[in-house]
């Protein structure tokens, strides 16, 4: 008779854990043809090209391969990148130094000028789109921070809290010398962004800092944009730090904070433009910051549509910081409150109100003119966001600041009401946000 010998039973435990634990992460993930696991995630087999570091002379990206960021790629001053129609271009996940992002530098241009049938697209190398496609097929609207996001920077103005004429800008580390901008050319050109669409990017670079989808810095007049999507970013959706570039035909959806964001004297206008946000990750849909140094500039917004998916997103926008500038035929949806306009007070003077937002409203330097709150209970409130004191100062006149701001607002044409005018929605049907059915 044969004797078969057991293994002691700390072995057996000893065995059985040491094959779970240690198995692979590709080893129950499927990918579909033409895309190769790794790491635990399916990523697109061949015809791709990662970008150099830097790019320091012209180089054109053709549309028959998808390229790749791993890291910064900056655009040099003196360079240009020319994106054909149809390109993909895909940034790789990566925190902190690692995060991809595509710098474009001081001096540099940017050609993307895509068309309707064949736009430009930003994404993240976990994204099944294939070449000649428009989407994929796996990422939805809360998939973000799959990468980081594209930043501009240009010689424009900008308006700092020290009364430079130039910063380093928000989203990298505080030592890269590439991300210097503005200066004192209002029609500074870098280049054409024309039918482009970034999506699920938003890569934290530190704690509480994240890459927006588009980042402008200091950029001029001379620098086009035009037909511009910002999809499933974890962080703002569009960020213009001071500069005066316009935007023609903006559409952010599923952004984890702000849709749209101005800062630093920001002095273009925006027209034409539609935000669909929702869930308790997304913020306001505008963000409208004044200036921070001695430097004015008034923003333009004009003919917008905002819909708040769901009553979660407490109110439309916040206008804070000596916020000048106008807002013109806008509709807002679905919002539980409406705009958010701020107030400061000097509490060691008697409560004296100080230069904010509100005061800016009440002197017509804010302005909000012929728009709509549809769903929404008010059209504004008056806040203040400061320590005890100041809001006991606040407390005192908030009856009648309310009052004014009301007043400011009604005699402006806007109302409480069905929505009618906005943003023309019928020229965004080439974006990936209509296609999805996130245009409303």
């Amino acid at each position: 008779m044969k004797t078969v010998k057991l293994l002691p039973l700390f072995l057996l435990f000893a065995s059985t854990y040491f094959m779970t634990s240690c198995s692979e992460p590709c080893d129950d993930v499927v990918c579909e043809t033409g895309f190769t696991c790794v790491d635990g995630e399916c990523i697109q087999d061949g015809d791709s090209t990662n970008l150099p570091a830097t790019i320091s002379s012209d180089m054109t990206l053709a549309a028959d391969e998808i390229h790749t960021i791993s890291g910064k790629v900056v655009v040099e001053s003196g360079a240009t990148l020319t994106i054909e129609p149809g390109t993909i271009i895909k940034g790789e996940q990566g925190t902190g130094a690692s995060a991809s992002a595509l710098i474009v530098a001081r001096g540099a241009r940017i050609m993307a000028d895509g068309t309707p049938d064949n736009p430009i697209i930003f994404t993240s190398t976990l994204d099944n789109i294939t070449i000649g496609q428009t989407s994929g097929t796996n990422l939805e609207g809360t998939d973000n921070q799959k990468w980081g996001g594209v930043i501009i920077l240009g010689r424009a103005p900008i308006s700092v809290d020290d009364n430079s004429t130039e910063a380093l800008i928000e989203g990298l580390p505080g030592d890269e010398i590439f991300g210097l901008y503005g200066g004192n050319d209002p029609a500074d050109n870098s280049g054409v962004l024309r039918y482009v669409s970034i999506r699920h990017g938003g890569a934290e670079i530190g704690e509480g800092n994240e890459i927006n989808g588009l980042t402008l810095g200091g950029v001029g007049t001379g620098t086009v944009i035009d037909n511009i999507e910002v999809t499933a970013n974890l962080d703002d959706g569009i960020e213009c730090f001071g500069g005066t570039v316009n935007i023609d035909n903006a559409v952010v959806t599923w952004q984890g904070d702000d849709a749209i964001d101005l800062d630093q004297a920001y002095s273009g206008t925006i027209d034409n433009f539609y935000v669909g946000h929702g869930g308790d990750d997304t913020d306001e849909a505008l963000e409208i910051d004044g200036p921070e140094g001695d430097l004015n500039g008034a923003f333009t917004l004009l003919n917008g549509t905002c819909v708040a998916y769901d009553q979660t997103v407490a109110s439309a926008g916040d206008f804070k910081d000596g916020s000048l500038g106008l807002t013109r035929g806008v509709c807002f949806k679905g919002y539980a409150n409406g705009v958010k306009v701020r107030t400061s007070f000097d509490a060691m003077a008697d409560c004296a109100a100080t230069l904010d937002s509100y005061t800016n409203l009440i002197a017509s330097e804010l302005r909000f003119e012929n728009n709509m709150f549809e769903e929404t209970a008010d059209m504004v409130n008056v806040y203040t966001d400061a320590d005890a004191e100041e809001q006991a100062c606040f407390e005192t006149v908030e009856d009648n600041y309310q009052s004014a701001a009301d007043n400011a607002m009604t005699s402006g044409g806007n109302a409480v009401g069905s929505c009618t005018g906005g943003a023309n929605t019928s020229v965004f049907d080439w974006t990936l946000s209509a296609q999805k059915g996130w245009i409303q």
